[in-house]
């Protein structure tokens, strides 16, 4: 892991990665009872019960219980589809971790700036094991992890800060994948290992400069943005979502897009494929996914399904 000798500063990038489981009820809530808004959806013309959970990835335990729709989803869905499938967790972190590298022969010194390389070595160094074992830990120049892709560098100098106050273990996809498994309800993925593990693994040279660039360069409010962007998750606030997203998509749209728009074009068929086989499902992906003006939900209404918000 990098270690940042002078604290690196996170931005827009932090906000993104941070936003991307009893017997079965397949009745649904009755119509008429209303409840606060949060992230989660339902198709009213489905033919069974059908949730579009928009998930948080960091939270604390003080977040639970979540609000009564996330349970609905939890209770009426037998089927819940991931981004990727969880159960595949193991081989994506392999095949994540090896797209984080360079092949042999190239490293991160004819991928960036001289300018950022000079920067990074002198104030990074890298956390590694030490040889006597798994649990030491010493500290070494930047220079001996020079195969790593800068997007992996910026990942691991922007979360880590994004997530100071809470943790990725108690995060609500993670308690939708844990609660799914412990009810032994069936689990899959929007996407598979390799599509998921390109996301990030696929960025350009160019682009995973810049990521890593907003790293080191945006102003230090890392926390005040995310306690926003939690905030309008609460409240299922989807264009304060949106907006707390802006600066990205006005500054990189090409990977904003990526990240998002993209992959929300993607999935939609593959949504409307599980719409059509009658079996009660839920979608739950990062909550950016369902907001803007290219969300799933919105895709979804011009193929002529009624959504309502919970």
């Amino acid at each position: 892991m990098f270690f940042p000798v002078r604290r690196a500063a996170s931005g827009p990038i932090a906000l993104l990665v941070a936003l991307t489981l009893i017997p079965l009820a397949t009745q649904a809530a009755p119509q008429g009872k209303k409840f606060p808004k949060c992230c989660v959806w339902r198709v009213t013309n489905a033919k069974a019960p059908f949730y579009l959970v928009g998930s948080i990835h960091a939270l604390s335990k003080k977040d639970y219980p979540l609000p009564k729709p996330y349970d609905m989803a939890l209770e009426d869905s037998t089927r819940f589809l991931f981004e990727f499938d969880p159960t595949q967790h193991a081989e994506f972190q392999k095949k994540f971790e090896a797209a984080a590298k360079y092949r042999p022969g190239q490293d991160i010194r004819s991928k960036i700036s001289p300018e950022l390389l000079a920067w990074l070595r002198k104030n990074m160094l890298t956390v590694i094991p030490d040889a006597r074992g798994e649990k030491d830990e010493r500290l070494v120049s930047f220079d001996s992890q020079l195969r790593y892709k800068p997007w992996w560098i910026a990942q691991h100098l922007a979360a880590p800060a994004s997530y100071s106050k809470t943790s990725a273990s108690h995060g609500s996809d993670n308690y939708f994948v844990d609660r799914a498994m412990k009810l032994r309800k069936e689990i899959g993925g929007l996407e598979s290992v390799d599509e998921h593990v390109a996301v990030m693994g696929g960025l350009s040279d160019r682009d995973g400069e810049f990521m890593l660039q907003q790293a080191l360069t945006q102003p230090d409010n890392v926390d005040k943005e995310f306690g926003r962007m939690y905030k309008a998750w609460r409240k299922g606030d989807t264009n304060a979502l949106w907006a707390g997203d802006a600066p990205l998509r006005s500054k990189a749209p090409r990977i904003a897009a990526r990240f998002v728009d993209d992959r929300n074009v993607k999935w939609v068929p593959r949504i409307e494929a599980a719409l059509k086989t009658g079996k009660p499902t839920a979608i739950v992906a990062g909550a950016l996914h369902f907001s803007g003006p290219h969300s799933v939900i919105s895709l979804l209404q011009k193929r002529g399904y009624k959504i309502e918000q919970l």
